[in-house]
C-alpha cells in the first residue's frame, strides 16, 4: 500500500471535518483533497513524472503541507529542505537529490535566487508568494489547474522521499525512505499513541522535520492538525485550551521554553494525553519538572533519520516517584518498538552483555532504502541486515537503551544535528587558526551547545566575535559555536589525532546523559 492509499480513508469518511488550522485558516478534508488534487494536477502539467525529485522548503504552514502529500500522491519524490540551512547548504541537496521542482515560502526565494546559477536540475521554482525573476507565483499554478482526481499508479516500494542528514565529513547525505516504510509507521504511530477520530494534534516542530511523521496517522482518522509557524508560546497554550488539544510533538528545547514561561500553569491542560518527544536527550531534571507540570503524558521516541522510530519510552514509564530504577529510566531512550530488534555490538558487531558501552545497531521494516546515489556509504550503514546507527550506549539487564556517545562527534542543539568537522572546515579557512576541534557541551535551553576550541598561529591573532561570525555567514546559524576557546595546545593521540574525548570530559563530568 503507497501512503496516500492509507491517509485517503479520513478524506473519505470525515469530508467535513476540520483537517488542517493555520492562524485564521481552516480547511476541511473536503477542501484539502481538493487542493491536494489541483497541485497534483500543476506539476503533472509542468511535465514532472513519476520518480522526479520534489523540493519543499518552509515553515509550518497550509502550502507546505499540501505540498508533500500532492508530491507524494502524484508519485513523485518529495524532498524536505531544513529551512534553518544557509542558501548553499539548500542548492547541495537540491543537486544531490536531483530535484526537478522546489516549492517554497516567499521568505526563502532571495537566498534561493541568490544559488539559482549553481543548481544542476532544478528547473520550477514556485514561490507561495512574491518570488524573483523566472519563480512562479503558487497560487498563479493552482489557479491554472483543475481538482479533478487522478490515480497513480504506486507500489510500495516505490520511494517516497529522500531526506538529508550530514555524515561524519560533514557532507550532505540523501535517506530515501519506502512509501511501505511511511505506512508501516504510521500505523505503528497509531498504536504507540491510541489514535482516535477525537483527537486533536498540534505541531510546533517543523513538520518538514521530524513532527511531520504524526500526520499520516491522524489524517487516517480525519483529525485536526494545527500547524505552528513560529514559536509563539502564549499563542500555543491558548491554542491547546481553546482546541481542546489531545496530541503534541516536542522537541526537549521547546519544552524548557514551556517551562520557562511565567504563565504556563494558569492554563487548562487537561485536554492533553501525547506529548510525544524527540530528537535530542533531554534533561532528566527538567523531565521531572515537565512531569509535574503537564502530568504524565509524555512518550519518548528514539531514532534517526534512517530509522526515525528505534526505541520507545511510553507515559506509563516516565514515573517520577517510583523506585529508583523507575526513576532511572527516565534517563533512558526506552525498548526496542515492536517489529523492531536493537542490540549494542562492539567493533567487531559481536553482541555486548548489559551494561557494557558499544554501537547501537538495529533491524526494522523501518531502516531507509538507501543512501541516494551513495553506495559506499550504505553499505557502510546496512552491514547483514542491521542498520549501524553511529551512537554509542548500552542496554539494562530489562532492555532499556541508554544513549552515551556518538560515534560520529554529532552534536544535537535545539533538535538540530551539527557534525563538528563540517564546522572545523570553515574555522580553518581563518588565516590565524593553526588547530580547531569542535565539541558539544551541556546547554540547559538547546540541550547542547556548539564549542570550538581552537590554536593560533604565532604572533597571528583572532577573536571570537571574528570566529563565530566566519561560520555564520557560511553554514546555517544554529551550526555556528556559541562560544570559542583559545587554547595553547589540543590534546593528541600518539598517532596525531586529537582526542575530542578529553576535550568533552571537563564539561560532562557527573552529567546523567553522557556525551564525553
Amino acid at each position: 500500500m503507497d501512503l496516500w492509499n492509507l491517509v485517503k480513508r479520513g478524506f473519505m469518511y470525515y469530508p467535513d471535518n476540520v483537517a488542517v488550522i493555520h492562524g485564521d485558516q481552516r480547511v476541511t478534508y473536503r477542501q484539502l483533497e481538493q487542493r491536494i488534487n489541483r497541485l497534483s494536477n500543476a506539476l503533472s502539467h509542468l511535465g514532472l513524472k513519476k520518480g522526479d525529485s520534489v523540493s519543499v522548503l518552509g515553515e509550518n504552514s497550509l502550502t507546505v503541507l499540501e505540498a508533500q502529500y500532492a508530491i507524494i500522491k502524484n508519485g513523485l519524490v518529495w524532498v524536505p529542505l531544513n529551512m534553518r540551512n544557509h542558501p548553499k547548504e539548500h542548492a547541495h541537496c537540491l543537486n544531490n537529490a536531483e530535484s526537478k521542482a522546489l516549492i517554497m515560502l516567499p521568505t526563502y526565494a532571495e537566498g534561493i535566487a541568490s544559488v539559482q546559477g549553481e543548481l544542476e536540475t532544478c528547473r520550477h521554482f514556485i514561490v507561495d508568494g512574491p518570488g524573483f525573476g523566472d519563480m512562479m507565483r503558487y497560487d498563479d499554478l493552482m489557479a491554472a489547474a483543475d481538482d479533478t482526481p487522478t490515480k497513480h499508479d504506486i507500489d510500495e516500494n516505490d520511494n517516497l522521499c529522500i531526506m538529508h542528514t550530514s555524515g561524519t565529513t560533514g557532507q550532505a547525505k540523501g535517506v530515501v525512505h519506502t512509501h511501505k516504510t511511511w505506512v508501516l509507521m504510521s500505523f505503528m504511530t497509531s498504536c504507540l499513541l491510541d489514535i482516535k477520530e477525537s483527537d486533536v494534534a498540534i505541531y510546533v516542530a517543523p513538520i518538514n522535520h521530524g513532527s511531520g511523521i504524526l500526520i499520516g496517522p491522524h489524517f487516517m482518522m480525519g483529525v485536526p492538525n494545527i500547524l505552528v509557524s513560529h514559536l509563539d508560546v502564549d499563542y500555543i497554550l491558548q491554542t491547546i485550551q481553546k482546541e481542546k488539544v489531545t496530541t503534541m510533538w516536542l522537541a526537549p528545547t521547546i519544552i524548557y521554553f514551556l517551562l520557562a514561561y511565567p504563565n504556563t500553569k494558569r492554563y487548562d491542560f487537561s485536554s492533553l494525553r501525547n506529548l510525544c518527544y524527540s530528537s535530542a536527550p533531554i534533561a532528566v531534571e527538567k523531565l521531572k519538572e515537565a512531569l509535574s507540570v503537564f502530568g504524565r503524558k509524555f512518550n519518548q521516541t528514539y531514532g534517526l533519520v534512517e530509522c526515525p522510530m528505534i526505541t520507545n519510552l511510553t507515559a506509563e514509564e516516565h514515573v517520577v516517584d517510583g523506585t529508583p530504577a523507575q526513576t532511572h529510566r527516565l534517563g533512558s531512550a526506552g525498548r526496542e518498538l515492536i517489529l523492531t530488534e536493537v542490540r549494542v555490538v562492539d567493533d567487531q558487531g559481536r553482541a555486548l552483555p548489559p551494561g557494557e558501552k558499544g554501537e547501537v545497531i538495529t533491524k526494522s521494516p523501518l531502516v531507509m532504502k538507501e543512501y541516494w546515489k551513495n553506495p559506499e556509504a550504505t553499505a557502510e550503514a546496512l552491514r547483514g541486515g542491521w542498520l549501524y546507527s553511529g551512537d554509542m550506549g548500552y542496554l539494562d539487564e530489562e532492555g532499556y537503551l541508554y544513549i552515551a556517545d556518538r560515534k560520529k562527534d554529532m552534536i544535537i542543539t535545539g533538535g538540530y544535528n551539527v557534525y563538528p568537522k563540517e564546522v572545523e572546515d570553515v574555522i580553518y579557512t581563518h588565516p590565524s587558526v593553526f588547530e580547531a576541534a569542535v565539541i558539544g557541551i551541556p546547554d540547559d535551553l538547546w540541550g547542547e551547545s556548539v564549542l570550538a576550541c581552537v590554536t593560533l598561529k604565532p604572533g597571528q591573532p583572532a577573536t571570537e566575535e571574528e570566529i563565530i561570525a566566519l561560520c555564520k555567514n557560511n553554514l546555517a546559524s544554529y551550526k555556528k559555536p556559541k562560544s570559542v576557546k583559545f587554547v595553547y595546545s589540543l590534546p593528541k593521540s600518539l598517532t596525531g589525532k586529537i582526542l575530542k574525548t578529553e576535550l568533552r570530559q571537563a564539561y560532562w563530568a557527573g552529567k546523567e546523559r553522557q556525551v564525553v
